[in-house]
């Protein structure tokens, strides 16, 4: 028997439209039903600290997130913050019946009261307690991090809100003010008042830094012989720690000497390699081009001044070391010899190399270094004492300032001639001056000598008597008693107390003028730039007086040894106005 085959079987045609909608509908009902469980959620926060109910009350940070407001009570809405038709009565009445809803939920009031100081919700998804982005970390403090948004915001005309910001704002008027660095005039900007601490303790750190920066490392190129600029000045020097370490480095050898126990110390300049007693015989005490090097002091003296073309003896005292001597010390020395090609210049110095002027030699100019031989330069004086006692007297505490002072008495006493002092620059020729002397200031009434700049005859009779005031009264505790002071007390003892003129001791004084137009006090603001027009042509006006009236200017070295001339200011003008090697910078 042969079975038939069965039909086909017939699926409903809207079958998978009816399952789609199914599905759908079951879904949107679970979502509903999670919603309105979650909405519901009595869930109670216990926090075991306690805090002020009262703080909700204060705006908190701008960054609150805004999901936050249905479980955090104190978020109010910014936008009713700033606007002025809320009524604060009804924000009382809405806050006391959410609280009545809350007690109908049996939460406890201190525990909503913490929830919202804290800045806590519930993460119904992790089951967690999370703190609103912006609060403070500290629940006992819940203070806002940001100030009022009304004080960072701009007005229509793009001009700041804050009164302070637009003060700040309209004190900028220089590009110094914008970058925060202190101008050469001395003010400072509102913008500079804040960071004024950190930038001076990062300019102190950062000068002590390349201060005590070490040189001598083989692989710094500035060192490198064959990377130098042959035609620029030298840069490969010794810093301040290189000095300290060289320093240490001597007084180790001094100390323990490699020579033998004969041998008591090292001498430091360079000589031939000879035995002592030869040594000693035959040391160069000066050096200039086609004199004998081993001619004793008083000889080479005589030789280098006696060699007829000479049109002016001068002399200069240098007991620094040699490091110091510097482009403002040279332009003294430049600008005497503007004035005076023909002079011979004698610098007498114990820290100066024999050479160290040979670019000026070669240049055709006279000048000489010489280590002073206080035996032979201070023989037949009052103070030949002086040299006997010269280990000792070296190791006082003003000793290089006494030093100079005597030994610019006894030079000119012993030869005859000008003295400069280093930080002195000639203005005019010095040939009218014979026998002079400057007044420095005036105290009370009563004139301040000083030997910054003198020009006496061989053999004055004032300045033995200065040699004998020196002698009788030396004082190696009291800066400037050897010196102005003295030259002021010999002239008025001889004046006043022996009643004689100044004709009759032998001295021409000048007036401060000549030789001091501007004093110690203010020479100071003479270095920084004009700060306007008015005081630019006052300026101008001086320095056309001091050029026309003054033989030379003083720079008060002591005083401003530490200061750079600005570009344009008058310290800088004067530098400059009779250099011979302009191109080095001051």
């Amino acid at each position: 028997m042969m079975l038939r085959p069965h039909a086909p079987r017939r699926r409903a045609r809207y079958a998978p439209q009816f399952c789609a909608f199914a599905a759908a509908f079951l879904l949107l009902l679970s979502l509903s039903v999670l919603h309105s469980r979650l909405s519901s959620s009595p869930i109670r926060l216990s926090l075991p600290f306690r805090s002020s109910p009262s703080s909700h009350t204060v705006p908190d940070s701008l960054f609150d997130d805004a999901d936050n407001d249905a479980f955090d009570a104190s978020s109010d809405d910014l936008i009713d913050e700033l606007d002025d038709g809320v009524d604060e009565a009804g924000k009382g009445d809405k806050l006391s019946e959410e609280d009545e809803l809350r007690s109908d939920d049996d939460l406890d009031s201190d525990d909503s009261d913490l929830t919202r100081t804290g800045g806590l919700f519930w993460d119904h998804l992790l089951a967690v307690a999370r703190r609103s982005f912006g609060k403070s970390s500290n629940p006992f403090v819940d203070e806002p991090l940001f100030p009022d948004r009304r004080e960072i915001t701009f007005g229509s005309d793009d001009q700041p809100v804050d009164d302070d910001v637009r003060i700040k704002l309209d004190s900028i008027s220089s590009i110094e003010d914008l970058m925060l660095v202190k101008p050469g005039s001395g003010r400072d900007s509102a913008l500079r008042s804040g960071w004024v601490r950190w930038l001076e303790g990062k300019a102190d750190f950062l000068r002590r830094d390349k201060m005590l920066r070490s040189n001598l490392e083989l692989l710094n190129p500035k060192n490198h012989p064959l990377l130098q600029d042959p035609d620029g000045p030298g840069l490969a020097s010794l810093t301040k720690g290189d000095r300290l370490m060289q320093r240490a480095i001597w007084n180790e050898i001094e100390m323990k000497p490699f020579g033998g126990a004969g041998m008591k110390r090292v001498d430091r300049r360079k000589t031939l390699n000879l035995d002592a007693r030869e040594q000693e015989r035959r040391r160069r005490w000066g050096y200039f081009p086609g004199l004998d090097p081993h001619l004793s002091f008083s000889e080479f003296i005589e030789r280098f001044l006696g060699s007829g073309k000479c049109g002016l003896r001068v002399f200069m005292v240098w007991n620094s070391p040699a490091w110091m001597y510097g482009v403002r010390h040279q332009r003294g020395l430049e600008s005497l010899l503007h004035h005076h090609s023909d002079a011979c210049v004698v610098i007498f110095s114990e820290t100066m190399e024999l050479d160290f002027f040979s670019s000026f030699v070669k240049e055709g100019f006279k000048i000489a270094v010489a280590m002073p031989n206080l035996d032979e330069l201070f023989n037949n004086t009052p103070v030949q004492v002086f040299a006997t006692v010269w280990h000792e007297w070296r190791k006082t505490k003003y000793y290089p300032i006494h030093y100079s002072e005597l030994v610019r008495l006894a030079a000119l006493y012993k030869y005859g001639g000008v003295y400069l002092d280093s930080d002195v620059l000639v203005l005019r020729p010095l040939t009218s001056l014979q026998n002079s002397l400057g007044i420095e200031n005036q105290i009370g009434g009563v004139p301040v000598y000083s030997g910054a700049v003198m020009s006496f005859k061989k053999s004055s009779a004032f300045l033995l008597e200065c040699l004998g005031e020196f002698y009788s009264t030396y004082e190696d505790t009291r800066f400037r008693w050897n010196g102005a002071e003295l030259m002021t007390r010999v002239i008025n003892r001889l004046t006043h107390e022996e009643g004689k003129s100044y004709e009759q001791i032998g001295v021409n004084i000048e007036p401060s003028l000549s030789f001091f137009p501007i004093g110690s006090h203010n020479i100071t603001s003479y270095f920084a730039e004009a700060a306007d027009e008015e005081e630019r042509t006052k300026q101008d006006a001086l320095f056309a007086k001091i050029l026309n009236e003054s033989i030379t200017f003083h720079f008060w070295n002591g005083v401003t040894s530490a200061l750079v001339p600005e570009p344009n200011s008058f310290v800088e003008r004067l530098l400059n106005h009779l250099c011979l090697h302009c191109s080095d910078v001051l």
